[in-house]
């Protein structure tokens, strides 16, 4: 990928599912720096230790199921019926997507929030008001 990126074949490069651990490996022999790594994330799975490493080198973090899905890297992860995130949401008369979301832009996190639903669209767009 870096030969491709010296050619003008691509302008970064990415990874996805990359622990801290496969990054120093990853650095330890690249001439450049990934510009981001996708990751599962979300309120529930907020990989800490990752994100404080991902801002030390200048790798930019793009949340992969935001909303949690089933059968994930860390198995069922179904926030939207988590019952803290449920009063959250209840007391910010909010649904539990969108405080998720919004935690997510909160945590400087780039997210995907997939959707064919219009009226889900349009809540996702709402998490700033």
């Amino acid at each position: 990928m870096e030969e491709c990126q010296k050619l003008g074949l691509t302008k970064s490069i990415g990874v996805s599912n990359f622990p801290v651990k496969t990054l120093e490996s990853l650095l330890s022999v690249a001439t450049n720096t990934p510009s981001v790594n996708q990751v599962e994330m979300n309120p529930t799975c907020q990989q800490n230790e990752l994100r404080e490493y991902c801002k030390q080198k200048g790798i930019l973090i793009t949340a992969a199921s935001p909303l949690g899905a089933p059968g994930t890297m860390r198995g069922d992860n179904r926030i939207l019926d988590n019952e803290i995130l449920i009063e959250i949401a209840k007391s910010l008369g909010k649904t539990v997507a969108q405080v998720s979301l919004r935690w997510l832009y909160e945590q400087g996190v780039s997210f995907i929030a997939k959707s064919y639903n219009k009226e889900r669209m349009k809540q996702n767009l709402e998490i700033f008001d």
